[in-house]
């Protein structure tokens, strides 16, 4: 557990800050202190190397105390504090030399999620980094991923590509794209508008949100830095497996129905209840929580042949991609330092990391890659039910059917039968999902985002589905 302590010339300043990063807090994940302007009221502006030390002293319950300053005598106080501090708690002290707002505010973010020290200061750090890219300006820093031998030298090379995919790099050609990359000795970083990440994360490239006609650079160094700049340009050429003749999403379209007509049945799947109740053994939950990925890795495995087998490659490259997303090691990582930090279940740690990551992409604003929030909810039932012990229920039906819901999961929609379903309603959900894909190929008739026009709907009721106008007749 990280907490912070801000030092600034100012008292308003130093409590503005506070107030400020404060509304990111939610729970008890980290503490603040402030230690702000000098007690002399005509002479206010100004550090105190003993209020630094207090203020230190106030959050020293903890793993680690990273301390953000403002500018010159901030920085020196908070060094004299450090040789005015018993040892064991100066040892606990970190200065850090992001800006003192930005950097606040994101480490605050960072430490109440859990984040170890290092990844605390590496979020303080490139705090500027959205500011910078929404002004269009290179990026500050080199990215929270960067390996530090990357620097911008003689030895690193680089190969730039115009994105062509019409969906940008989403889930299944960022899948491809790492596995092409995994196989090469080289140090490399994948660059979009000065915005870096490592490329073995399915995860932070799809978060680098790059569309068509963006232009992506690889930046490499090592023994293999040539061949995997060669096969990065081959995979652009061949559009990191993708066809580009028409979008993806209007081939599907063209083979779902324009109506539907149906008996409705209201579905809500059942998700496993999340405690939060403390780790018995933390190697123990580690241990589960590896066996759940693994179960859920083998029924990924078992999805992505079903799709080829009864529908296409295009579907079988949905769950294929979900595997690779899955399959990265952060997200384990991650989970296990909450499991560390917290004491907490398997199952409360890994409910933490992945809807932390599908709000990072519900907060995307292409609504593409937005819509794939909906694959990580999917991986995190799936594995909360392995962890749970608890199988998938999914509804047969004897006559035609429109099923209505909320949401609704891609792995859900590829193992219903459309010769009885007829279509899907949803109270959410996106044209552009991956369920709504799956659906189309399937010849099912989709439609979503209806909101409360789904309140008074009944099981047993007669239901018409108008997939053109997107609209839903129920006639009894």
């Amino acid at each position: 557990m990280v907490n912070l302590v801000i030092v600034s010339h100012s008292a308003q300043l130093g409590e503005g800050v506070g107030v400020l990063a404060r509304q990111m807090l939610m729970g008890d994940g980290c503490k603040l202190a402030i230690a702000a302007g000098i007690d002399d009221p005509e002479n206010p502006i100004g550090t105190d190397p003993i209020k630094v030390m207090e203020a230190i002293e106030s959050v020293a319950d903890t793993d680690h105390v990273l301390v953000m300053m403002d500018i010159g005598s901030a920085l020196l106080s908070a060094e004299t504090a450090l040789e005015l501090l018993d040892p064991a708690i100066a040892a606990k002290v970190r200065l850090c030399a992001a800006p003192l707002v930005e950097g606040t505010l994101a480490a605050t973010v960072s430490a109440a999620a859990g984040a170890d020290i290092d990844r605390v200061i590496n979020d303080a750090m490139n705090a500027l980094n959205a500011k910078y890219e929404q002004l269009g300006l290179p990026s500050s820093s080199p990215g929270e991923n960067a390996p530090a031998s990357l620097s911008p030298d003689a030895d690193a090379r680089s190969v730039a590509v115009v994105v062509k995919n019409h969906n940008g790099i989403h889930v299944r050609p960022a899948s491809k794209l790492v596995s092409t990359l995994s196989g090469f000795n080289a140090d490399m970083l994948l660059e979009k508008n000065g915005k870096c990440v490592v490329p073995d994360s399915l995860n932070q490239i799809a978060l680098l949100q790059v569309r068509c006609n963006d232009t992506l650079r690889l930046i490499a160094k090592g023994e293999q830095a040539d061949e995997a700049l060669t096969a990065f340009k081959q995979l652009a050429a061949e559009n990191f497996g993708e066809s580009v003749e028409v979008p993806h999403t209007d081939n599907n379209a063209s083979q779902a129905p324009a109506q539907a007509t149906g008996e409705a049945f209201c579905y809500t799947p059942v998700s496993p209840h999340i405690t939060t109740l403390s780790a018995t053994n933390e190697q123990d939950e580690q241990q589960r929580l590896q066996a759940a990925i693994r179960h859920t890795l083998d029924d990924l495995n078992g999805l992505t042949a079903l799709a080829e087998e009864k529908y296409s490659a295009d579907i079988a490259a949905i769950f294929s991609g979900h595997h690779t997303l899955l399959d990265d090691p952060e997200l384990y990582d991650m989970a296990c330092e909450l499991i560390r930090e917290k004491q907490c279940s398997a199952a409360y740690a890994w409910h933490s990391v992945l809807s932390e990551l599908s709000q990072q992409y519900l907060q995307l604003d292409d609504p593409y890659l937005q819509a794939r929030y909906i694959d990580i909810d999917d991986l995190l039932s799936r594995t909360l039910r392995h962890l749970a012990g608890e199988h998938a229920q999914i509804p047969t039906f004897t006559r035609p059917t429109i099923l209505v819901a909320d949401v609704i999961y891609p792995s859900t929609v590829l193992q219903l039968d459309p010769l009885t379903l007829k279509g899907i309603c949803l109270r959410h959900g996106s044209e552009a999902s991956h369920s709504a894909i799956i659906a189309r190929e399937m010849g099912i008739c989709w439609i979503c985002q209806q909101g409360e026009a789904l309140n008074t709907i009944q099981n047993g009721d007669t239901l018409t589905l108008d997939g053109v106008a997107h609209r839903l007749v129920c006639t009894g």
